[in-house]
């Protein structure tokens, strides 16, 4: 009788024993749990690459610009040739107290009325813009060319386009003209002008 109680007690054991390792086993094919993907960035070129500097394109700070009533001027004629016409604009600071220029400014053709005239100013490079101190009595200039052949519709029978007797000149960056004469005749092109910055004469 003891030796089969000790038998039922033994088998009791095996059995639990294996019920834990079906359990254990049963726990063991569950899937792990995926671990937290993670994502790439590649940063884009901005986020990377320095930006490059602009050239500096404005005009130097300037404590007193010349302004029209503080300037008169002329048109001096340069060599013409082969239906091109070239002058200088020379303006002279007439005040008492310096003044600066730097840049284009602009102009404005007009008849013996003055009424205005077909204008279109375009800016040449060379001289290109530079910072110039006028003292009382000091002058500057301004290249200007333009040609004499009729362009485009024009006719080719007479003027190509209305005479100018004068101009109005504007200072850069300013908004009020002075007058000047411009005794050159049409201006053809559809009174095209190219015209340099200012510099020191």
């Amino acid at each position: 009788m003891r030796t089969r109680l000790i038998a039922l007690t033994a088998l009791a054991l095996v059995l639990g024993a294996c019920g834990t390792e079906q359990n254990a086993g049963s726990d063991n094919t569950q899937p792990p749990s995926n671990p937290p993907s993670t994502v790439e960035t590649t940063p884009t070129p901005t986020d990377t690459m320095p930006t490059t500097p602009q050239p500096e394109t404005s005009a130097p700070n300037q404590e007193r610009k010349c302004t029209a009533p503080m300037l008169s001027g002329t048109v001096e004629p340069g060599e013409p040739g082969a239906g091109n016409r070239y002058a200088t604009i020379v303006v002279t600071n007439k005040g008492t107290e310096p003044c600066t220029l730097w840049g284009y400014g602009g102009l404005e053709l007009v008849d013996a009325s003055g009424k205005a005239l077909p204008t279109s100013v375009t800016r040449e490079g060379d001289p290109a813009p530079a910072l110039v101190d006028l003292p009382p009595g000091a002058m500057a200039a301004k290249n200007l060319h333009w040609t004499v052949v009729a362009t485009g519709n024009e006719p080719v029978d007479g003027p190509c386009q209305p005479e100018a007797t004068g101009a109005r000149v504007i200072p850069p960056d300013g908004t009020e003209p002075f007058d000047v004469t411009f005794a050159f005749g049409p201006v053809c092109g559809g009174g095209k002008i190219d015209g340099s910055a200012y510099y020191k004469k």
